[in-house]
């Protein structure tokens, strides 16, 4: 085994990171050591590498990364071969990469590692806070705030797969509201205007039950009055503002409950029974997303890509010879 393997490396944090060569990590007690084979890349990633990520983080220079699938090479846990996906907070963007054993979870045997690589963090990030954060009950009525993204496009389809009975997606683009449309919203609105606030109420009907929100800010106080009582809102992001004035009259009349979600504060029990799900789902075409491949040599380009978020397909890095 080389000395040496091609990663993702952060030098300085608010830099952008790029590829180079790296010493070959060895898998300690309790980790595995796992070789790539395809990853996706996310706003997390760009978050970590800015330095201003609200979790704590490795000194840098380091490996950049949150997420990827690989083959086992050595584990106490898993066998060698056994296809995973690993979630870490860096450190998975490299031809070889350690992660610790209970933060691996087996792909299904009928899904390939471009599919498995492309439902990991921002699949999840669509599809939890629907069916189990949200936990949507069959006939109700869905907003996604910020649709026209991989996010909302997963959470638009989970939503349907889950029985909804009406899907309202909000977006900024008219190219965002046409994806939107195509990955199954009944109705779509724009963001934050006059007149999205007077098609939203059209489009809202009696009320919506179930808010999937990955702005927060000026969009989600528009949304309130349109929620039926008992509502949730799941929070997922925060695009559009990282802070919200929200009136509370409406919230305590309506009972609303505003849930938190971030995958990374979620209970890694909750990912091992919703990731195998999702990754089944899109074998089977219930999910379906756009998906740009890019060597891993070339992770500069995507991550200038994925900093601009135009095109509502997802990025992910392929390990050479893929």
């Amino acid at each position: 085994m080389s000395d040496s393997v091609r990663a993702v490396v952060i030098r300085e944090y608010g830099q952008p990171p790029a590829t180079e060569d790296w010493a070959a990590p060895t898998a300690g007690a309790g980790q595995s050591l796992i070789r790539l084979e395809a990853a996706g890349l996310n706003p997390v990633d760009l978050a970590i590498a800015s330095g201003r990520f609200y979790l704590p983080l490795p000194v840098a220079p380091c490996v950049a990364g949150a997420e990827a699938v690989g083959v086992v090479v050595a584990s106490a846990r898993f066998a060698p071969g056994t296809r995973v996906w690993a979630l870490g907070m860096t450190g998975c963007f490299s031809e070889l990469f350690v992660v610790a054993d209970d933060l691996l979870i087996p792909v299904p045997d009928d899904v390939p590692p471009l599919l498995a690589a492309a439902m990991g963090v921002a699949g999840l990030a669509g599809w939890m806070p629907v069916m189990s954060r949200g936990a949507i009950v069959p006939g109700e009525r869905v907003l996604i705030l910020g649709a026209s993204g991989i996010v909302g496009q997963v959470a638009i389809q989970a939503a349907r797969a889950a029985g909804a009975g009406w899907i309202v997606a909000a977006a900024r683009s008219e190219d965002g509201r046409l994806r939107a449309l195509r990955a199954g919203a009944d109705a779509v609105v724009g963001v934050a205007t006059h007149e999205a606030d007077s098609a939203l109420a059209d489009a809202a009907g009696d009320g919506l039950d179930l808010v999937i929100d990955t702005l927060w800010g000026e969009p989600l106080q528009t949304v309130l009055a349109h929620l039926r009582t008992g509502a949730r809102v799941v929070q997922v992001g925060s695009s559009a503002a990282q802070t919200a004035s929200l009136a509370g009259g409406p919230l305590r009349g309506k009972r609303v409950d505003i849930l938190g979600f971030s995958l990374f504060s979620e209970p890694f029990a909750a990912l091992e029974r919703d990731y195998p799900l999702l990754c089944q789902a899109a074998a089977a075409g219930t999910v379906r997303i756009g998906i740009d491949e890019v060597p891993l040599d070339d992770a500069a380009s995507a991550w200038a890509a994925q900093a601009h978020q135009a095109t509502g397909r997802k990025l992910v890095l392929l390990a050479a010879g893929r």
